[in-house]
């Protein structure tokens, strides 16, 4: 039986709230170390633990380094497991588990006898409602979808959650004909999103509306004939509404 205390992990979660859906995305660093005064599991080894609070549906993905080589366990609210190792040839682990239980999941960085030295935790988290576009969506919980993930650089459309590569990626995701396309662009430390709309006056208008009724708390909001920018007060996400000639444009930045 495993006696340790084990820390609880409280993901700061930015939350953006449209209609009643829940976004919300987290991508943080845990660091922690094994010496020889932690506490040796026969059957275990020895370990560093965390509990994290989920929800069914979400998803979390692992990616663990250290000075050794690791187990990484996850463990349910049930105590269904599951167990990653590094590759031979270096000590890191990557795992995405879907959650499918809500409540308290523990997760154990452990080593044997014989393991001691620093780790790195590195957590990405997508809560269920951020995951898929809801249906019946409008241009507010459009927005407030894809802000969610500009907390995390938009890296949950990406094709490596954790590698920081410059690049573009084309968004796979049902739009419910709220737009045509959209790209992930990333350029050092700035992730900017781009949705390309139907090009029409119309509406450029709706959108603009929908927008400037959607974001009035904490954000500021500049227009003029063709453009309407509404930034963060305190933050770093802008976006932009953009009618040229031959497109309309929603755009979401942040660094």
């Amino acid at each position: 039986m495993i006696q340790r205390a084990i820390i609880l992990v409280f993901l700061v979660l930015l939350t953006t709230n449209a209609q009643d859906y829940n976004f919300k995305t987290n991508a943080s660093t845990l660091k922690g170390e094994l010496t020889k005064e932690d506490v040796f599991e026969s059957d275990f080894g020895r370990f560093d633990a965390y509990e994290l609070q989920m929800e069914e549906g979400d998803l979390l993905v692992i990616k663990l380094k250290s000075s050794f080589f690791p187990l990484l366990t996850v463990v349910a609210p049930s105590n269904e497991y599951k167990v990653a190792f590094p590759s031979e040839s270096k000590p890191e682990v990557i795992l995405k588990q879907e959650i499918d239980e809500s409540g308290l999941w523990q997760i154990y960085i452990a080593g044997d006898s014989t393991d001691v030295g620093t780790h790195s935790l590195q957590l990405f988290y997508v809560s269920h409602d951020s995951r898929v576009l809801p249906k019946k969506s409008n241009y507010c919980s459009l927005a407030q979808f894809f802000l969610s993930h500009a907390t995390t650089g938009f890296d949950y459309f990406k094709d490596n959650y954790f590698d920081k590569i410059d690049g573009n990626w084309q968004i796979k995701l049902g739009s419910q004909n709220l737009l045509i396309k959209g790209t992930v662009s990333t350029k050092s430390d700035i992730s900017k999103l781009t949705l390309l709309l139907e090009n029409d006056d119309e509406l450029f208008q709706k959108v603009s509306l929908q927008l400037k009724n959607c974001f009035q708390k904490r954000w500021n909001i500049r227009e003029s004939e063709n453009k309407l920018e509404i930034s963060e007060i305190e933050g770093l996400r802008k976006i932009f509404l953009v009618k040229e000639k031959s497109s309309l444009k929603l755009e979401i930045h942040t660094k």
